[in-house]
C-alpha cells in the first residue's frame, strides 16, 4: 500500500476507534483496538523468538526483523500517548498521568536493552547465537508480562478519567491529532496487526469507516491488507459486511 493510501487510511478511520466490547460500547475507547493489536503482535513475536532456529541463518534475520519492527512500533504508541492522551489526562485530574509516565520510561529502557540483545544475536553464531536467542526469548517475555499489565491499567483506570472529563466528540478530536502525527509506513505496518486482532464486527466498523471516507483505489490498498492477513472464512465475513466481493473487483470492492 502507498502513501497516498496509508494518508487516505488516516484521514478515514484510525483503527484505534475499533475494538470496544460490550462493556463500553457507549463511549469512545481509544486504547482498545491498538492494544489488541500489540497484544497479538507481542505473543506473535514471543512465540516465534521461542522456535526461531539459530542454526537458520535466514530465520534468525526474519525473527529479529519482526523483533525490531515491533520495537519501533512500542516507541511510537509510547510517543504517542506521552504526547496526546497523558496531557488530556493531567487537564481533567493532575497526576493521573504520572505512574504510566514512568512506567513509560521504563518500557523505552528494556527497548533499548531489546535491541541491543538483537544486535548481539545478528553478530554472533552457533553456540553464542543459541545462548542470545534464550536471553532475547526470557527478556522478552518479561516485557510482554509488564506491558499486558500496563495496557490493563490504561484501559480500566485512565479510561475512567478520560469518560469522566471528556465527552466522546472530544475524545475522538484528540485521537484524530494523534493519528495525523502518525509516519505513513507506520501505519501500513500497524494495519497488518489490526486486523486479525480485531472480531468480526469491529473490523467490519473500522473497515466501513475507511470505505465510507477514502479513495476506491486506496480503499482497495486496506483490503489487500485484510486479505493478506485474514483467514478466507474471516475476510468472506468482512466482505460480506462490507457489501464487496471477495476477488477484490476494483470497481464495485471500492464502492
Amino acid at each position: 500500500m502507498d502513501t497516498t493510501t496509508t494518508h487516505a487510511a488516516r484521514n478515514a478511520q484510525h483503527p484505534t476507534t475499533a475494538g470496544n466490547t460490550a462493556a463500553t460500547s457507549r463511549r469512545h475507547d481509544g486504547y482498545a483496538g491498538v492494544h489488541k493489536a500489540l497484544r497479538l503482535f507481542m505473543s506473535d513475536t514471543l512465540t516465534r523468538i521461542g522456535r526461531t532456529d539459530p542454526a537458520d541463518d535466514n530465520e534468525v534475520r526474519t525473527t529479529l526483523a519482526q523483533v525490531t519492527d515491533l520495537m519501533d512500533l512500542c516507541e511510537l504508541h509510547i510517543k504517542d500517548e506521552n504526547e496526546f492522551i497523558h496531557p488530556a489526562l493531567e487537564r481533567a485530574r493532575p497526576g493521573s498521568a504520572a505512574r504510566i509516565a514512568e512506567e513509560h520510561v521504563h518500557h523505552r529502557e528494556a527497548i533499548d536493552d531489546l535491541r541491543d540483545l538483537t544486535g548481539l544475536i545478528a553478530d554472533t553464531h552457533g553456540d553464542a547465537r543459541g545462548a542470545a536467542l534464550t536471553r532475547l526469548y526470557r527478556a522478552f517475555g518479561l516485557f510482554v508480562a509488564e506491558n499486558f499489565e500496563h495496557m490493563h491499567a490504561e484501559e480500566s483506570e485512565h479510561n475512567a478519567i478520560l469518560w469522566a472529563h471528556y465527552t466522546d466528540a472530544e475524545l475522538l478530536a484528540i485521537e484524530h491529532e494523534l493519528v495525523a502525527s502518525i509516519p505513513p509506513q507506520a501505519m501500513v505496518k500497524a494495519l497488518h496487526w489490526f486486523m486479525p486482532a480485531l472480531n468480526a464486527p469491529e473490523r467490519a466498523e473500522m473497515l466501513g469507516g475507511m470505505q465510507a471516507g477514502m479513495p476506491p483505489e486506496a480503499f482497495l490498498g486496506v483490503l489487500g491488507i485484510a486479505r493478506g492477513t485474514l483467514s478466507h472464512a474471516d475476510f468472506a465475513k468482512l466482505a460480506h459486511a462490507l457489501g464487496v466481493p471477495t476477488g477484490l473487483d476494483p470497481v464495485s470492492a471500492a464502492r
